[in-house]
């Protein structure tokens, strides 16, 4: 005789707060330190091999951006480690969606480097971490990974508008 075996778990992998809290202070780390890194890389790097006397204006003004994708690349490493360390599930997967998603947004922001745009900076990128956690939750892999990414392309595109 056969028996049925049905699998009675949810199709989502609920846990304790302790996931969402440690996505959410992963991601404002890793904002504050996009936030820091841009500035400490177009001031002190890229803006000084990209702003010489005889550059063009082109490069120069484009050194801002360019620091904050080299930025968000080094910080979306660190928040894997920080993600990895606490445990949250499928850490890759939510890095990787939260850095396509803030790849070249912040550069607006980290041009005029005042208190509000680091505040924005950070709070963004907490929040963006915190969704694409709770989201990566989903028990089928690929299922989860469908989500991400029409979460990505909806967020792109609400920052296209």
């Amino acid at each position: 005789m056969v028996e049925v075996v049905s699998n009675t778990e949810p199709a989502v992998r609920w846990s304790a707060w302790r996931d969402e809290v440690s996505a959410l202070a992963s991601g404002a780390l890793v904002g504050a330190a996009t936030w820091i890194l841009t500035y400490a890389l177009s001031e002190y790097v890229i803006g000084q091999i990209a702003c010489r006397a005889g550059s063009s204006i082109i490069s120069c003004e484009s050194s801002v951006s360019i620091s904050a994708m080299i930025a968000l690349i080094f910080a979306s490493v660190a928040g894997l480690v920080l993600l990895v360390r606490r445990r949250v599930f499928r850490p890759l997967l939510v890095v990787l969606a939260a850095a396509t998603t803030l790849w070249g947004v912040g550069a607006s922001w980290l041009v005029e480097r005042t208190l509000f745009d680091f505040v924005l900076t950070v709070l963004i990128s907490a929040l963006v971490y915190l969704v694409f956690a709770w989201f990566a939750k989903i028990r089928q892999f690929w299922l989860a990974l469908g989500v991400l990414i029409v979460l990505v392309i909806v967020f792109r595109l609400m920052t296209i508008l």
